[in-house]
């Protein structure tokens, strides 16, 4: 069988050597006038794409399926290692989660692009032609930098409708293609099945925020035909997403999603790459290591689908927030490519981290369509079911260690720029503190605001606070949960079991996962909200020593928690045991530069905040 080649997009490179166009921040590209012909090209090639027939292999329907339902085998011909589970191809909790996206990512690219030059652009006229497929090559796909302060769904994903310029010169209005993903029957017609309480099989199109039960008729008609909640998806990134906070009444401790994104880039926040790149719990990691690019991808989807604690608006888990259906809302394609963005910056400030020492590699405990739960993935391990060439050679973490091979790079990646040339060389240290300049620019919302109150120094070092989280990824069966971070009843953060519910015949393989008692965790930065408590009159809290802050979070039920499933239903933690919450105490150098990035260190756990409560990590615990 001849397999499909992922290549990615090789036209329009150099002429630099490495230079590659770039994929750029979503709304950014959008609303240059520039791009007014990519934004085109974009809109007609992905409607045409999802309309392709799904028994294709290249159609939307199927690539979007690598990722779950239905439980098929992509572009080879195998059996499931794990059975019994709505698990795909994917990898979560796993070392490979980051580079096993990245092949994913160049595939639904490069399809893109082909329908572009191969289906779009031959319908308009041939004088036309030479510049649409300028064009098109230079096209790459866009990502949404969710990561930005007061972050929202991109613009261009909103409207129901769109018009675009058609190959006969007049404009036409369409259904959104980046909207929501449409079925001409129900989705059960190509055996996508029901997840939990979410009729998946029953829907036409894809949702986020649809109702949460299915009492009246009009509740059912909407998930049938799909519901996109945008300013609830909205509201739940900025943090109002929890069910004691008042409808429409902004969250006392906005999410700072800015504030962890930073922290990625951090010098030596990770003590290795697991523990950069996976929610897997690292015996040998220290408090820092809790946080993991994975862990804050898990947030975004279940922000972006909907379901959790919020009973007054009645809302439930769309497509997003349930793993085996999540690549069928367009929206999961530029939350992954903002992964990937991520990923690629990492890499770069970190370009001799990887994980091809036995030391660094732990057993995958989920296994998934193609790996049997247990394997010890190295940077070899196949990334099914991805191939480089039609001979079924399949990728692996080493082949897609470095993403420029494939024909794009980012906005803050473009080493060939003269700005990084001295004497016709390019200085490599002038690149690297250009990259930490931007991070600074983009995401260092706690530096900026230590240095708005203090602005003379050149650098603070100011005491640090982070809740650290661990459970048992299974501890609920398979069924995903969310662990709620609170001062007082204020939400601060949260940390998302992003894990795949069971497939409606029975689960054989989750009795062997829940024996291996995988442990995952997560991390909820508080040094904001805690600097905001200091200034706030009404509050006893008068600095940000660890002693002040031992005895503010421990007595007065100050640092609660609260563990809900992905309907809401809140989840005694006499239920839950593995839940484990810590809090850490350490430092944040910061500096004025603005090409150097804070570096957080000398973190202690405070086992007193949490010593005897339930779910509270205690002396003797781990």
């Amino acid at each position: 069988m001849s397999t499909y080649a992922i290549t990615g997009i090789q036209q329009s490179l150099g002429p630099a050597p490495g230079q590659t166009p770039v994929r750029q921040e979503i709304n950014a590209w959008a609303a240059n006038p520039e791009n007014i012909v990519e934004v085109n090209l974009f809109y007609l090639a992905l409607a045409k794409f999802q309309e392709i027939p799904y028994e294709e292999k290249l159609s939307y329907f199927q690539i979007a399926g690598i990722h779950g339902l239905p439980l098929v085998p992509w572009d080879e011909k195998t059996e499931s290692k794990t059975p019994g589970t709505q698990n795909g191809y994917c990898t979560h909790n796993s070392i490979l989660f980051p580079t096993w996206h990245r092949p994913y990512l160049i595939l639904y690219e490069q399809k893109i692009h082909e329908i572009m030059v191969n289906d779009v652009i031959p319908q308009f006229p041939a004088n036309q032609r030479p510049d649409l497929i300028k064009h098109a090559n230079s096209w790459r796909l866009p990502f949404w930098d969710w990561g930005l302060k007061n972050p929202d769904v991109p613009d261009i994903v909103r409207p129901a409708t769109v018009t675009v310029q058609t190959p006969s010169g007049q404009t036409a209005t369409i259904s959104n293609p980046l909207a929501a993903f449409k079925a001409p029957e129900a989705m059960g017609k190509w055996d996508i099945q029901a997840v939990g309480s979410s009729p998946f099989d029953k829907a036409r199109a894809t949702s986020r925020y649809p109702p949460k039960g299915f009492s009246q008729p009009q509740d059912v008609e909407a998930w049938v035909n799909g519901v996109q909640l945008n300013d609830l998806v909205r509201d739940a990134l900025r943090g109002a997403d929890w069910y004691q906070n008042p409808v429409g009444q902004p969250p006392k401790y906005p999410n700072n999603i800015s504030e962890v994104v930073y922290r990625l880039f951090s010098e030596k926040y990770f003590s290795s790459y697991l523990t950069f790149a996976s929610t897997n719990f690292v015996n040998e990691g220290g408090p820092a290591d809790y946080l993991s690019l994975e862990a804050i991808h898990n947030n975004i989807h279940l922000w972006s689908g909907g379901g959790g604690p919020r009973d007054k608006t009645n809302h439930g888990a769309g497509h997003m927030s349930i793993v085996p259906v999540a690549a069928y809302d367009l929206i999961f394609w530029l939350h992954h490519n903002n992964i990937d963005h991520y990923f690629a910056v990492w890499q770069t400030l970190n370009q001799d981290v990887w994980f091809s020492k036995p030391s660094e590699q732990l057993k995958d405990p989920n296994g998934n369509w193609s790996t049997v739960p247990g394997t010890v993935p190295t940077p070899k391990t196949p990334l099914a079911p991805f191939h480089t060439d039609t001979h079924a050679t399949y990728f692996d973490s080493d082949k897609v260690r470095d993403w420029t091979k494939y024909g794009y790079t980012y906005p803050e990646l473009q080493p060939w720029l003269p700005k990084y040339h001295v004497g016709g060389q390019f200085n490599h240290d002038l690149y690297i503190l250009d990259i930490r300049t931007q991070v600074n620019k983009l995401y260092g919302t706690t530096r900026d605001q230590f240095f708005s109150i203090d602005s003379g120094a050149d650098v603070l070092d100011k005491e640090d606070y982070v809740v650290n989280v661990e459970y048992e990824r299974f501890a609920l069966g398979v069924e995903p949960f969310v662990i709620h971070i609170l001062l007082g009843n204020n939400k601060v953060g949260q940390v998302s079991n992003f894990s795949s519910p069971p497939a409606e015949s029975g689960c054989a393989n989750c009795e062997v996962q829940q024996q291996a008692r995988v442990v995952s965790t997560g991390q909820v930065p508080i040094t904001d909200p805690l600097v905001s408590a200091v200034s706030d009159e009404k509050i006893a809290l008068y600095d940000l020593g660890p002693d002040s802050i031992g005895h503010y979070l421990k007595h007065g039920n100050n640092l609660n928690w609260k563990v809900t499933k992905i309907d809401g239903e809140e989840v005694p933690l006499s239920e839950i045991p593995s839940v484990k919450v810590s809090v850490a105490a350490g430092k944040g150098s910061h500096y004025k530069d603005h090409k150097k990035i804070s570096k957080y260190h000398g973190y202690t756990v405070l086992h007193a905040v949490t010593e005897g409560r339930p779910g509270g990590l205690g002396h003797n615990d781990h």
